[in-house]
C-alpha cells in the first residue's frame, strides 16, 4: 500500500478514509498527523505487533483544520505495521439534529451504495465509540474491505469504523493468543520482579552498611 497523502477519491473506493489508506505503515500515518512518538501505543508485542494511535483532528499542530470540521477523535489500529482499522468519532456538536438518514447519505456520496439495509444489531463496544455499546446503522463493502456506521446507545452520537477484513481477524487472533500467553508467564513475571525488588533492596541496604561503617563513630 502506499504512504499516507492527499487523495481524490471516486465513489466506493472504501479503504481510504479521507487522506488515510488502509495497509500504510505507522511511519507514513505518524508523519501526516504529526503525532509525537508518545502518542503510539503498543498493545502487544507478540506473537504479532499490534499498536494504537490516537489523533484529534481540530487540535493538531501539522494541520488548519476547520472549526466546522465534524470529526473530533480518529484511532488508528496497526497490525504488525499495517493499517486494518481506521475508527472515527464524530463531535456531536457538529452532527446535532442529523439523522441517520443524513448520515447514510452523505457517506453514500464517497462510499456508494451501502449493503441491503438490516435490522440495526448491537456492535462492538470498541466500534469506534468510547461510551459502551452502539448499534450498527449502515454497512459498505468492497472486497476485503467493510466501512460501518454506528450510533451509541449512551449519547447517541455517530461513529464510522473502516477496516480491512482479513487483517482484522489475524489482529484479533493475535490479540486472543497474546492474552493466553500473557496469562501463562504471569506467575513467572511476578516472580521475577518480585527477586528484583528483593535484590535492589539488598544491595541498596549494602551500600548503606558500607557507607556509614565507614564513617560512623561511637
Amino acid at each position: 500500500m502506499t504512504a499516507c497523502a492527499l487523495v481524490s477519491l471516486s465513489a466506493a473506493d472504501v479503504e481510504h478514509y479521507r487522506e488515510f489508506q488502509l495497509g500504510s505503515s505507522v511511519a507514513s500515518v505518524k508523519a501526516f498527523t504529526g503525532s509525537p512518538e508518545t502518542d503510539l501505543k503498543t498493545v502487544h508485542q507478540r506473537p504479532a505487533l499490534l499498536q494504537e494511535l490516537v489523533w484529534s483532528p481540530r487540535y493538531s499542530l501539522r494541520r488548519a483544520i476547520p472549526d466546522v470540521d465534524p470529526v473530533r477523535q480518529m484511532v488508528f489500529s496497526f497490525y504488525n505495521d499495517q493499517l486494518f482499522r481506521i475508527a472515527v468519532q464524530y463531535d456531536q456538536t457538529r452532527t446535532s439534529g442529523l439523522t441517520s438518514d443524513d448520515m447514510i447519505a452523505a457517506l453514500t456520496t464517497v462510499y456508494g451504495p451501502r449493503l441491503t439495509a438490516k435490522a440495526p444489531r448491537v456492535a462492538q463496544p470498541n466500534a469506534g465509540n468510547s461510551y459502551g455499546s452502539t448499534a450498527l446503522v449502515a454497512e459498505w463493502q468492497q472486497g476485503n474491505t467493510s466501512v460501518s456506521l454506528h450510533r451509541s446507545e449512551y449519547d447517541s452520537g455517530f461513529g464510522l469504523v473502516v477496516l480491512s477484513v482479513p487483517l482484522e481477524g489475524l489482529a484479533r487472533t493475535a490479540s486472543a493468543t497474546a492474552v493466553v500467553m500473557d496469562t501463562r508467564e504471569a506467575p513467572a513475571r511476578e516472580a521475577a520482579l518480585l527477586k528484583k525488588q528483593q535484590d535492589d533492596t539488598k544491595a541498596a541496604e549494602e551500600k548503606a552498611r558500607v557507607t556509614n561503617k565507614g564513617v560512623f563513630r561511637p
